[in-house]
């Protein structure tokens, strides 16, 4: 039986979280999450971590605006909308979902989303049809509230660039909501075996580097009959070399540079700036001497 919860604050709201998948985090179970990996998210689960997100700027700006782009959504659509504080959860299922707004009118979701207009211009695509694309990571997330909430429709209304709406309509999709399900009861069937899923270093090495973030006193492993082992060493060896080298070519061509533009403090090339002002001295815990930026910026190329 569906659950309907009013936490009574964000530490509760987010306890809640733990015990499902929410729609925020599926996309991390089919490869498609621009935030976590699911070799991150089977960990946090695991050990019933309560993830805190710190909003940046663009974040703190879009919860900011959210109401006013509901309100003037609405007042277009001839809609009556009220903001959904509920998390609801299936807990058979164990997937759950917060929500933006309830189109009272029609028991439909509204999902804003405030877009930077050069993340829309990458990232948002239009069909052969000409049909408005999300990303995938939000078209999923779109399906999973309509999973959750039991609802048969929800718009994202999308303000682009803080002057440009888009409102785009997504019914139910039967079955990509079974594939959810599907997905998320291999998930959490995965948890109560002790299988994680097997990690992308390169995407998942920040969180290994949380992960085993401690060291035992003393303890000393012997690695030395693991050819796998001795060769990532070299690698890593390797790719330190490399980065050596890199900094040291990149100085001696920085050198060069400034021998040229001498004490200007930007020079204009041919499809690229040259930034070199002077950053001033500061005392930051100890005495910092001041020191010159140097920075060069390359025009984008026009395409045909």
């Amino acid at each position: 039986m569906i659950q309907v919860i009013a936490p009574e604050n964000e530490q509760a709201w987010l306890e809640l979280r733990t015990k499902d998948i929410t729609s925020t985090e599926i996309g991390a179970l089919f490869g498609i999450s621009p935030y976590m990996t699911a070799f991150e998210l089977w960990h946090r689960k695991k050990d019933g971590v309560v993830v805190k997100i710190d909003q940046n700027e663009r974040m703190r700006w879009g919860n900011a605006l959210q109401d006013a782009i509901a309100l003037e959504i609405a007042k277009d659509q001839g809609w009556t909308v009220r903001r959904m504080n509920e998390y609801i959860r299936d807990p058979e299922a164990r997937i759950g979902a917060s929500f933006d707004f309830s189109i009272e009118d029609s028991n439909g979701l509204l999902e804003i989303k405030n877009v930077d207009g050069l993340v829309f211009r990458n990232d948002w695509t239009v069909d052969d049809q000409g049909n408005m694309q999300a990303p995938l990571h939000i078209e999923i997330q779109v399906q999973h509230q309509l999973a959750v909430s039991g609802r048969s429709v929800c718009y994202i209304g999308a303000l682009v660039g803080g002057n440009d709406l888009q409102l785009i309509k997504r019914t139910r999709d039967e079955a990509v909501i079974t594939a959810i399900k599907e997905r998320v009861g291999q998930f959490w069937a995965s948890i109560e075996a002790n299988i994680p899923p097997e990690p992308d270093f390169m995407a998942d090495s920040e969180f290994i580097g949380k992960l085993f973030g401690y060291a035992t006193p003393g303890k000393v492993v012997d690695i030395s009959a693991d050819d796998r082992l001795a060769q990532l060493a070299a690698q890593y060896r390797a790719f330190g070399d490399t980065i050596k080298m890199a900094e040291a070519g990149r100085d001696a061509i920085k050198a060069e540079l400034l021998t040229v533009i001498g004490d200007a403090e930007k020079a204009l090339g041919a499809g690229f700036t040259i930034s070199a002002g002077v950053v001033g001295p500061a005392h930051v815990e100890y005495d910092r001497a001041g020191y010159r930026s140097f920075k060069i910026n390359w025009k984008k190329e026009k395409k045909a």
